[in-house]
């Protein structure tokens, strides 16, 4: 329906005429669409979810995050609006760096981050993609590099991956707008190619989160071995849990991965975090995987690896703003919210390798889950342990949200 057509009575004027009725008011609509194709055995696909909204059938003309509105009235989520919802004011350093992995070259990925960033006040980043790291001097730097290391340029090469690439990079440099931002390609979708590709994030200078915004059929890490090598290499290494509802997907089923849920997040009048729920699309389940050393099996009820740790924003109806090929639009998927917590790790982070006194990230997100929010409303399926949220850890949001960097 284009719009609503009000119909009342109205009475003549002095000469008989009949006033206009009031214009219909427009109805905005949203249709949600996942930028990817779905993944097959031994692939995966991106979790990226755009959501275009119309008005009376036709597409807004959006000049800036603050017109894109919700069918509800409640704004879309910019940088400033999600930092204050999960009460982050810290931004992080320059030699500390996310890597975002995904596939193909998006072309338009580094100016599309400096014009987010550019948009709510902060400097952009050195284009460090052909520079050592001894050459960029410090400075705060993004690079786009391939899987075998060699600099990415030239145009996007698929622009539903594309889409995936830039919202994971503005939604860590949300989280933590002082650090510096590394993009690896892999060269297909395949499992084999993106574990090629978080190897080589983990050998990088610098790196202290790595941001796995993908899935696919549940697989074991068998030969798979990239995400524990980074994990030995005390980087927090995270996964998007899957846009589903209840199921399992690698790598977040990995045991050496922190699985990342989704929520519909809520604020109130001030901007100031109100409530979460489950998301219904968001992924869990009990994997075949080894449960991770940070899990507590008796909390989870799954003998290997429960899915989710952590959650934050992925429900396309409280999502995110997202500046792509130099136009506004709405995304949600739990490819919002895995960036979001990556770049919260690399906010303050100080963890250690496997064994350490600091421990690593897994661990000390488990041992702070006091400093979260509990999200305890909402399910994503029908099942009898692992669809519902409840108190303390439950598998769609885990242990809950963030509220500040305690957890992190």
């Amino acid at each position: 329906m284009a719009g609503v057509l009000l119909v009342g009575l109205f009475h003549s004027d002095a000469a008989g005429a009949m006033p206009a009725p009031p214009a219909p008011k427009p109805i905005s609509r949203a249709v949600d669409r996942h930028t990817c194709v779905q993944a097959r055995a031994g692939r995966v696909g991106c979790l990226a979810i755009r959501r275009t909204l119309t008005f009376d059938g036709m597409a807004p003309r959006v000049s800036g995050p603050k017109q894109l509105i919700q069918p509800n009235g409640q704004a879309v989520f910019g940088m400033t609006a999600l930092r204050k919802a999960y009460g982050i004011s810290a931004n992080g350093s320059a030699g500390r760096v996310v890597a975002i992995i995904d596939a193909f070259h998006a072309g338009t990925a580094f100016s599309d981050l400096n014009g987010y960033r550019a948009t709510w006040g902060f400097d952009r980043l050195l284009n460090c993609s052909r520079l050592s790291a001894s050459a960029a001097n410090g400075e705060q730097c993004f690079r786009q590099l391939r899987q075998d290391s060699s600099p990415s340029t030239g145009g996007t090469e698929d622009s539903g991956w594309a889409q995936e690439t830039v919202l994971d990079i503005e939604m860590a440099t949300a989280m933590c707008p002082g650090c510096s931002i590394t993009v690896v390609e892999a060269a297909s979708t395949s499992f084999a190619d993106f574990n090629a590709a978080v190897e080589l994030a983990a050998t990088l200078p610098g790196v202290v989160a790595i941001s796995n915004s993908y899935g696919g059929p549940e697989t074991t890490e068998g030969r798979l071995q990239g995400y524990e090598h980074a994990y030995q290499a005390g980087i927090a290494v995270v996964a998007s849990s899957g846009d589903s509802g209840y199921g399992v997907e690698s790598p977040a089923s990995f045991e050496h991965v922190i699985a990342v849920g989704g929520t519909s997040l809520f604020v109130d009048g001030k901007g100031t975090w109100a409530s979460e729920s489950a998301w219904s699309g968001a992924g869990s389940g009990c994997a075949m995987g080894r449960a991770p050393i940070w899990q507590d099996s008796l909390m989870t009820h799954c003998p290997g690896k429960a899915n989710a740790d952590v959650s934050a924003v992925a429900d396309p109806a409280t999502g995110v703003a997202v500046l792509f090929d130099g136009q506004w639009a709405v995304f949600g998927g739990t490819s919002a919210s895995a960036p979001i917590i990556a770049g919260l790790f690399a906010l303050k982070h100080n963890f250690g390798k496997p064994g350490s006194v600091r421990g690593t990230a897994g661990e000390y997100l488990w041992a702070h889950s006091g400093s979260l929010h509990d999200v305890d409303s909402g399910t994503n399926g029908n099942c009898r342990l692992f669809c519902s949220a409840g108190q303390g850890w439950d598998a769609p949001t885990g242990l809950g949200t963030p509220n500040g960097t305690g957890g992190f």
